[in-house]
């Protein structure tokens, strides 16, 4: 197992993304954590339609009204708490959700059994 630190908690915003990519042995992994309610999620950066990036920009992955996930592309929503995409092509799909720690010291570390 891995742990890959990120950030501290209180450098995130209530509803603020943030992209990451990260190397994994010989790949990279391309993601995005979100704080909600003061909890922390990292979903994958790929939308489960077409597999392409989510974000319009950097750290850019929140509808415009800031209550969803939106993919950038053709504006499929997805619930904050699960990823489930509830609006547009993928509907009834889900993004990949990927293992988080948050320490007693607000450390955020990606955890991963790959590498």
């Amino acid at each position: 197992m891995n742990k890959i630190y990120l950030c501290q908690k209180d450098e995130l915003e209530e509803y603020q993304t943030r992209g990451f990519t990260v190397e994994l042995g010989d790949s990279s992994l391309d993601f995005f954590i979100l704080k909600q309610d003061d909890e922390v999620r990292a979903y994958l950066n790929s939308c489960p339609h077409l597999g392409i990036p989510l974000n319009w920009q950097p750290d850019e992955f929140m509808s415009m009204e800031g209550t969803h996930i939106q993919c950038s592309t053709h504006g499929a929503l997805f619930q904050l708490e699960d990823g489930y995409c509830f609006s547009g092509p993928c509907r009834g799909e889900s993004l990949t959700r990927l293992n988080l720690e948050v320490t007693d010291q607000q450390k955020i570390y990606l955890v991963s059994t790959d590498g």
